[in-house]
């Protein structure tokens, strides 16, 4: 049987009220996906993360408002709620990430969605948010001992401290693995990072799916 796809319609309608802030139509549109049985990532990907990528291009643009962008972005992390249910059913597995941002970066959502993402995959994931001081992740890296690190960052002017948070981690969890994502990498910011061990950047959920088939497959 087919996999059911995000329409252009619906992503149309629900990009029209995400731009208005119609946060009660937003809700009946993605709970109507889900009660369709959607793919979550067909979700996320085709509906939820095109959606505010092309309000921050119209933002980007000036054909819109920085109000109206940070309106949709609550509206999202209001949205991507109404897939608990199907995290709560999914078995833990046994794995811990720990996701978080970059200090200086405020822009938590992209974050938040990989957050999910794990746990709709049976990780338990702990989510640690925006502007996450270096010293607080190396405390709770110790004190939750994870699988992975997920690193979050969308501006390139914060890379070097991905690059610091990094160097800090591999002096105390040398074996942990890194997964890294965000707007920020450009090509050489992405080269400077295979300079280091088990960092991996992940730049899609195709990609982050590669990445559990390869180092945590399924017992």
């Amino acid at each position: 049987m087919p996999e059911k796809n995000i329409s252009q319609a619906v992503y149309l309608h629900y990009l029209s009220a995400l731009l208005d802030g119609d946060k009660f139509t937003c809700i009946k549109i993605v709970q109507e996906q889900l009660d369709a049985n959607i793919d979550v990532k067909k979700l996320y990907v085709d509906l939820l993360q095109k959606s505010m990528y092309r309000i921050g291009h119209l933002w980007e643009n000036s054909r819109t408002s920085i109000s109206t962008e940070h309106v949709a972005t609550k509206i999202t992390e209001s949205v991507i709620e109404l897939v608990y249910p199907k995290i709560l059913q999914t078995p833990r597995n046994g794995r811990k990430v720990i996701m978080t941002c970059v200090d200086k970066e405020f822009h938590e959502l992209g974050a938040r969605v990989i957050s999910d993402y794990f746990e709709l995959n049976g990780w338990t994931s702990v989510f640690l948010g925006a502007n996450t001081p270096r010293t607080e992740v190396l405390n709770i890296i110790s004190e939750k001992r994870p699988d992975v690190l997920g690193i979050s960052n969308n501006l390139y002017m914060n890379v070097v401290r991905v690059y610091k948070l990094i160097e800090l981690i591999r002096s105390d969890c040398s074996d942990l693995k890194i997964i890294v994502g965000g707007q920020a990498f450009d090509h050489d910011a992405i080269k400077s990072l295979e300079e280091y061990s088990n960092v991996f950047y992940i730049p899609s959920m195709d990609d982050l799916d590669k990445f559990f088939v390869k180092h945590f497959p399924a017992v």
